[in-house]
């Protein structure tokens, strides 16, 4: 496995990321109906291009056949919005791997924090990184009631 930066194109081998990871992973911690609503919210391919134009890091964690397998993204202000590994890929170090290059991206840019919206299945993650739980977020996804954790990890 080797970490690259995202390169236009690679959109749709991220979004299938995306929607494996959270119709296979996500259910150990939401329903059913949680987990076809969140996963309708998949971005468009193309929607990948222009997050990687917008001036965060998008980062791909790929295999030895150069296949995606994982993604990250690190916004300027400190705000990691995606995370996600193919299952598949899961419990390798993958997500692990990514992360750390983030946060080392977070110190080179020198913010003083990163902030995330961590799902159930990714608290204990984020938690393991040295974050710490800000609130849980109950909200209405598409009408369904769904919850998030809000979390920070201070840097300096």
């Amino acid at each position: 496995m080797r970490i690259k930066p995202y390169e236009p194109g690679e959109g749709a081998q991220l979004n299938a990321i995306f929607c494996s990871a959270i119709l296979r992973t996500a259910r150990r911690g939401y329903s059913e109906q949680q987990v076809r609503v969140w996963a309708a919210q998949a971005a468009d391919a193309h929607e990948y291009d222009e997050r990687a134009a917008d001036g965060r890091l998008l980062l791909v964690a790929v295999d030895e056949q150069n296949k995606p397998i994982a993604y990250a993204d690190l916004e300027p202000d400190g705000h990691i919005d995606h995370l996600f590994c193919h299952p598949d890929a899961g419990r390798k170090g993958v997500a692990s791997a990514l992360y750390d290059e983030l946060e080392l991206a977070a110190v080179a840019w020198k913010l003083q924090r990163l902030y995330v919206e961590a799902s159930e299945i990714a608290r204990p993650f984020f938690a393991r990184k040295g974050f710490t739980l800000i609130r849980r977020n109950d909200f209405d996804l598409e009408g369904t009631p769904i919850h998030h954790y809000v979390m920070e990890k201070l840097l300096y």
